[in-house]
């Protein structure tokens, strides 16, 4: 009977603290005002109710956590068609839940639940991408995308690239050849740029990629996640926290929230974007 007890005490101390956990980190970020992405009745418009969420309080950052305004067509297409918006999250093995703690706190879980936040729905794909963009790598992401036909891709991109010592300038063709692949077939894009690491930040190759990720997002007028800077704000900032995990170089629960946070903002400025160009109804 004792055991019993014991054991029936210990599940209830588990649970409770499952839910502090979780009602810990939703506070940690708390939208200025509710966010909301809403239909109007007139089939040809909508428009979106406030702004992206505020930044939760540890991945607050001096630079700006995204760059460019270009419009999210396609995403906006769904909503107009009433349907969740099929977003690929593509990239390196961070998209794998085993590079998190649990498959809850993986990159495209928590960036799932930061774009329902904003009353987004969304059906959310994670594809891990091996190689560099510059071998056969970007066939491999075309072929994915023609059989998966999303709205967005969110592509992680680089890292590789960097890691495989490949020609910046070659890297950056190639890149230029699969955005515009892309564009052709209606897939919308946004593109998060390598990992900030402290050991690799004055090594040219690894850096000259993440200038061409800038370069060509610029050029094509791509939304790109400026995550390289944004994590080393972070690391100046609070040195103490570590946003990556125990090998120094793939990114901790935290790092992977920030990251799904800085995107989410820039997929909804997308969307805003793209009411606006289309002339559609803007808050």
């Amino acid at each position: 009977m004792d055991r019993g007890i014991a054991a029936f005490v210990l599940l209830a101390s588990a649970c409770a603290f499952a839910l502090y956990g979780f009602v810990t980190r939703t506070a940690l970020r708390e939208p200025a005002e509710p966010t909301a992405i809403s239909l109007d009745a007139a089939p040809a418009s909508f428009a979106l109710a406030g702004g992206a969420q505020t930044l939760s309080t540890q991945c607050r950052v001096e630079s700006a956590p995204f760059e460019g305004r270009a419009p999210l067509r396609s995403v906006r297409r769904a909503l107009l068609e009433k349907r969740p918006a099929r977003i690929v999250a593509f990239g390196t093995s961070s998209m794998l839940a085993a590079d998190a703690s649990s498959p809850i706190a993986s990159y495209p879980s928590e960036l799932e639940r930061d774009l329902e936040a904003n009353g987004l729905q969304v059906e959310m794909i994670g594809r891990t991408q091996a190689g560099a963009v510059a071998d056969d790598a970007a066939e491999r992401l075309k072929t994915a995308m023609a059989a998966l036909r999303p709205d967005l891709l969110v592509w992680q991109v680089g890292t590789d690239d960097a890691i495989a010592r490949i020609d910046a300038d070659d890297f950056a063709d190639r890149l230029r050849d699969t955005l515009g692949w892309l564009a052709a077939h209606d897939i919308d894009v946004v593109l998060v740029d390598p990992q900030y690491v402290a050991r690799l930040s004055d090594d040219e190759g690894y850096t000259g990629i993440v200038d061409q990720v800038a370069a060509v997002a610029s050029e094509k007028r791509i939304l790109r996640v400026n995550r390289y800077e944004a994590m080393a704000d972070l690391a100046r900032a609070h040195p103490s926290w570590s946003r990556l995990a125990g090998d120094r170089f793939r990114l901790s629960d935290m790092g992977y929230r920030c990251a799904a946070e800085y995107t989410a903002d820039a997929i909804v400025a997308g969307i805003h974007a793209a009411v606006k160009a289309e002339g559609g109804e803007t808050p």
